[in-house]
């Protein structure tokens, strides 16, 4: 009786070893997958993302007096952001949904303002202003989606405080 006892807590502790085995090995395999797979979308992510935030500097953040953009250069600069997104590198389907929805909105203000023929081939200030804004958030959200806007999470790698300038300079 002894024997078959040993034998059967043997034969359940061998059973139970191999599936906590199996599941603790499944689990760690599946979080290894999933991790290089975040790091690899996040690496094509923040080439994609350079490249866009490149071609905004079109609609920069503010234009310099006489260097607004006319209502055709607008739909020059929606064209140029279509060959991003759709372009052979498919920079479009790395957007998050808010960065996506930021892009859309922007591509669409561009053609509804680009296209409009009511007046002067320049831009009216509410439109300079709302190009111009819409084009910051969606840099700020490009931002946002890299990490490029968030402190380092570990303490000895964060920057520290600039030091004041030597005396006699000016601030």
């Amino acid at each position: 009786m002894a024997i078959v006892v040993g034998l059967l807590c043997a034969v359940v502790g061998a059973t139970v070893g191999a599936l906590v085995t199996y599941l603790s090995t499944r689990s760690t395999m599946r979080l290894t997958l999933e991790h290089t797979y975040d790091q690899n979308l996040q690496s094509k992510r923040l080439e994609r993302y350079q490249e866009l935030f490149h071609v905004s500097r079109c609609l920069p953040r503010y234009f310099l007096p006489g260097e607004e953009p006319d209502r055709m250069e607008l739909l020059a600069f929606r064209e140029t952001f279509s060959a991003w997104y759709f372009g052979e590198k498919g920079g479009g389907m790395f957007l998050t949904p808010a960065s996506q929805e930021l892009s859309l909105r922007l591509l669409n203000l561009l053609v509804e303002i680009g296209s409009d023929d009511a007046g002067s081939p320049r831009l009216r200030a509410a439109e300079s202003r709302q190009v111009r804004e819409l084009a910051g958030e969606l840099r700020h959200q490009l931002a946002e989606d890299v990490g490029a806007s968030h402190p380092p999470g570990l303490r000895w790698t964060r920057p520290g405080k600039t030091s004041p300038p030597p005396p006699g300079i000016a601030e």
